[in-house]
């Protein structure tokens, strides 16, 4: 019989008989440049943890997290989905494991006798358990956080493998910069904020009405943050307890499934929790003053500013006029001609901001002590944060999933576009997907080779669509800055419903 213990945020560890599985250790430090905190705080040492295997789904640094990893034993053998990019790897390598399985997409591995399956789609994972007659679908947030194409492809596929399935569990909340970060003219950020969670939610209620799993577990959000201008995100989550609520409520009693909201060192098994955790006791929102209490230390520093020295101004100049120009090929010229936005230093001792425009054939960043005019958008960033996120292959995720921005769109034509989007992404480092393919030509037409419709699917989100619209309602700006509550709700197929009763 399959024995589920809850670690922290997105990782379980899975007992199956004498073999014993990890999946997404995240158990010690912050993540994100310090600007993501364990909350609720995990009851396991990462180094007293003795598995057989470690399951890691994606490589945002919550899943695949060094420090948590470098405590761990190397003993265990790692599984890591089959991507065309060859990096984790050898970024596993270096941490001290031996032993990386890259898992190809719907091929089955065994750990002792325990049956591992991945399906991935662009650079997520949902990874299937089964063990004698127990299914553990592990969503993650793969899902809840892409397109309704290939998310209904993917559930498909594991509906028709997997027809029995005992455990879903899947993220039920969000992650990202994205709309709480974005300021626009007449946008209620609270209200907004309330709805992208609802929005969270909804999808995972679809998850659990397709799938029918006899348990559905919502996790994978187990975060804090702590600077004063974001703890206002902590507050604004759906309610994990309110999640079967919601279910019963919207989606009607047609397929029943036991709803279980674990605390770390929390137990499940035959269906049932052992309840260790004292938290159930305590109101979801009570619960960020003993993570405030806890982290007093933590808040202080993070409210604390760390002026960057001028020379480094210079330097952030210098790596954003080489950035910008790299990453400008991802856009259609006529994208990149429109571009003029400036990007206000908030760790500067004086007022600074660094203008982009585009003239003569290329993108100009320039030190002011003003906003360059006809300015399309402002962001806000620490200088500090952008030079630390150039010197990583996915040093973007500081600004974006680590809440490192704020971003002021000043009209809507702007939003239509999305040229948030495509400022933030010329002055970030990430890897560029076409580059990968041409370095790792081979690699390429494997994965392809296994995952034809898969493939064919992130070929059209990335290629065929024009590069700036995107019509689909996870990530259309037009929607999400500017509609209102009954008109977002309609465009996003979720039913209107009083936001604060599902609330923490």
């Amino acid at each position: 019989m399959i024995k589920l213990k809850y670690l922290a945020h997105s990782s379980f560890l899975i007992t199956c008989g004498n073999t014993k599985l990890v999946l997404d250790p995240w158990l010690k430090g912050p993540a994100y440049y310090k600007q993501w905190f364990l909350w609720p705080l995990p009851v396991d040492e990462p180094g007293a943890l003795d598995v057989d295997a470690i399951l890691i789904s994606h490589g945002h640094e919550d899943h695949l997290h060094s420090e948590t990893l470098k405590a761990m034993k190397k003993n265990a053998e790692v599984f890591f989905s089959f991507q065309w990019r060859a990096g984790i790897k050898p970024f596993l390598n270096h941490l001290g494991f031996e032993t990386i399985t890259e898992a190809v997409n719907f091929k089955t591995y065994l750990i002792n006798d325990v049956k591992i399956t991945y399906i991935s789609f662009s650079l997520e994972s949902v990874i299937v358990i089964e063990y004698k007659n127990e299914v553990v679908v592990n969503v993650n947030d793969a899902l809840n956080s892409n397109h309704e194409n290939a998310v209904d492809f993917i559930l498909k596929e594991i509906n028709k493998r997997w027809t029995k399935i005992d455990y879903v569990l899947s993220g039920w909340s969000g992650a990202s910069y994205f709309p709480n970060q974005i300021r626009y003219p007449g946008k209620d950020d609270i209200e907004i904020g309330k709805l992208r969670e609802q929005y969270f939610a909804n999808n995972f209620c679809r998850f659990v009405e397709i799938l029918k799993p006899a348990v559905a577990i919502p996790f994978a959000s187990g975060f804090v943050l702590l600077n004063k201008e974001n703890k206002w995100i902590n507050h604004i989550k759906f309610s994990r307890k309110k999640v079967e609520d919601y279910y019963l409520n919207e989606f009607g009693s047609k397929v029943p499934a036991k709803f279980l909201i674990p605390y770390p060192g929390d137990t499940i098994e035959n269906s049932e929790m052992e309840e260790i955790s004292a938290l159930h006791k305590i109101e979801e929102d009570k619960q960020h003053d003993l993570a405030y209490e806890h982290y007093a230390a933590e808040i202080k520093e993070a409210d604390k500013i760390i002026l960057i020295e001028d020379e480094n101004i210079d330097e952030l100049v210098k790596q954003i006029n080489t950035w910008a120009n790299f990453n400008k090929k991802l856009y259609h010229p006529k994208v990149i001609e429109d571009v003029c936005f400036s990007i206000k230093l908030t760790d500067a001792k004086e007022e600074t901001f660094i203008n982009v425009h585009f003239e003569n054939k290329r993108l100009h960043a320039q030190r002011s002590i003003i906003p360059i005019q006809n300015s399309k958008l402002l962001i806000n960033t620490s200088g500090n944060k952008m030079l630390f996120g150039f010197k990583k292959i996915w040093g973007g995720d500081v600004l974006t999933i680590g809440y490192g921005l704020v971003v002021e769109v000043y009209d809507q034509l702007t939003l239509e576009k999305n040229m948030d989007i495509v400022c933030i992404r010329l002055v970030t480092r990430y890897p560029i997907a076409r580059q990968d393919l041409l370095k790792f030509p081979l690699r390429a037409l494997k994965f392809y080779s296994f995952n034809p419709k898969i493939t064919s699917l992130w070929l059209k989100q990335k290629i065929v669509l024009k590069p700036y619209v995107n019509k689909y309602p996870y990530n259309e700006r037009d929607h999400w800055l500017t509609y209102n509550k009954c008109n977002l709700c309609a465009v996003c197929k979720m039913p209107e419903i009083n936001l604060e009763a599902y609330s923490k």
